[in-house]
């Protein structure tokens, strides 16, 4: 699915205004991480994310449509990414973008994470409400119950919290209610841990994790939660 932002010029209100289309709302991000992290620094020092689908950025010291051709930024998204340019504003007429209502996926927030094809199921850890979770404890998906947990980038340094997530990062997801972080058990499920999953990624999100059967109540019947496990072929699950 296509993404879309805005680009306004810092330094006036008429000229240098873009609309930018990403192949996918993981491409913005990836193009921000380029951008904020390039090798030629005018870039770092013209173009701001003030918020998920609208940048600024000064042209005196870069334009930011130019990040794409250039080799020292992200032309690696040459493909990726095209901009256009609006009209001056006093010649009329803008480009209305369609706006997105979702979570920002900045590292060291909370969030409840659900599954993207069924929006009534959430990651569920019994006992998280209150704190009162054992390490070894099984992490499950639930459609009556849901549990928030902070993700965060494993080498984040504390002066420059607040990353933007993309999916090559390695990441740890924690509870916020006790110091216990998901792992993954030898039979594959999720529990909790002490200590993070070395190697998990952002990207694990998308398809790294799956569902079994729904586990049965007293009575034989299907329950409301269902196994959570670690695999290659799993559910789009999505941070909200």
């Amino acid at each position: 699915m296509v993404y879309y932002a805005y680009i306004k010029n810092i330094s006036d209100d008429f000229s240098s205004r873009y609309v930018v289309v990403f192949a996918s709302r993981a491409v913005a991000d990836e193009w921000w991480r380029a951008v904020s992290t390039a090798a030629n620094t005018k870039y770092l020092d013209s173009v701001r994310r003030v918020a998920p689908q609208f940048f600024t950025h000064d042209v005196s010291k870069a334009n930011a449509s130019s990040s794409i051709t250039d080799a020292q930024v992200a032309s690696s998204f040459f493909g990726k990414v095209f901009f256009t340019l609006l009209p001056n504003r006093d010649d009329g007429g803008l480009s209305v973008i369609p706006i997105l209502d979702f979570a920002d996926h900045v590292s060291g927030n909370s969030f409840f994470i659900r599954a993207k094809p069924s929006p009534s199921e959430y990651w569920y850890c019994p006992g998280s409400s209150t704190g009162n979770v054992t390490p070894n404890s099984k992490v499950y998906v639930s459609r009556t119950e849901r549990t928030r947990f902070r993700v965060r980038l494993i080498s984040e340094r504390k002066d420059i919290a607040g990353t933007i997530m993309i999916g090559s990062d390695e990441i740890a997801i924690t509870l916020t209610s006790t110091n216990l972080s998901i792992r993954v058990s030898r039979s594959s499920h999720l529990i909790v841990s002490k200590s993070p999953e070395p190697g998990l990624k952002f990207s694990d999100l998308t398809n790294g994790f799956g569902v079994v059967t729904p586990l049965l109540d007293n009575e034989g019947q299907c329950g409301n939660i269902k196994e959570l496990f670690k695999t290659d072929d799993g559910e789009d699950w999505e941070l909200v």
